[in-house]
């Protein structure tokens, strides 16, 4: 039996660690927390998750252990602020405050925004969650970035009816990819979006 694919974890500092370690899991992972500062991957990791329920601050850098594993052509996930630090990582702006996209919960049984995100074809979120066009997810951020933001190289693969970006994806042989939506927590994303969680620990193993 094939040893579990290691995958690193890098969260937003006071960020929980259990849902997104779970996460890893749920894909057929075994998470490897960055210590903080993380300055190193962990040894023997084969792609990042890198993740938050907030925003990229404006005071924040961009965590060397990203750039270690974008460098090292790693496969990267990237969900909220880890999707904005992927961003900021490549080049492209911070993100900037957004209406009607929800926030974090503020308590257990808050209900969650949903909103509806076009998922355009040919991309690399639309390959591995095997659909496109109009679906409607969980929203829970109060930034975002609009398409004038993206980094140059990075291509706006999902968007909502505001033009908000909801994902974005580097084309290519690299598998880089960051979500706006809470794609770690699986029982409130549609059908076939929990694929991505097990795309990058397959590509991990690799």
């Amino acid at each position: 039996m094939s040893r579990a694919a290691l995958v690193a974890l890098l969260l937003q500092p006071g960020e929980s660690e259990p849902p997104f370690a779970l996460a890893i899991e749920y894909g057929g992972g075994q998470p490897v927390p960055c210590e903080t500062p993380a300055t190193e991957l962990p040894p023997h990791a084969g792609g990042l998750l890198i993740a938050g329920t907030g925003a990229f601050g404006e005071s924040e850098t961009v965590p060397t252990v990203l750039l270690q594993a974008i460098d090292r052509r790693f496969p990267v996930l990237g969900i909220g602020w880890g999707m904005h630090a992927l961003n900021v990582a490549l080049g492209g702006q911070r993100p900037v405050r957004v209406e009607g996209h929800g926030g974090p919960p503020r308590h257990q049984n808050e209900e969650t925004v949903r909103h509806p995100v076009f998922i355009a074809p040919g991309g690399k979120v639309s390959y591995t969650i095997a659909g496109s066009g109009w679906v409607t997810v969980p929203s829970a951020h109060t930034h975002g970035l609009m398409p004038g933001q993206v980094a140059d190289g990075l291509l706006a693969s999902v968007y909502a009816e505001d033009q908000v970006v909801e994902a974005i994806e580097k084309p290519g042989h690299e598998w880089l990819i960051g979500v706006q939506w809470p794609a770690h927590l699986t029982d409130t994303t549609p059908k076939g979006f929990d694929s991505l969680l097990l795309a990058l620990v397959e590509r991990s193993q690799q």
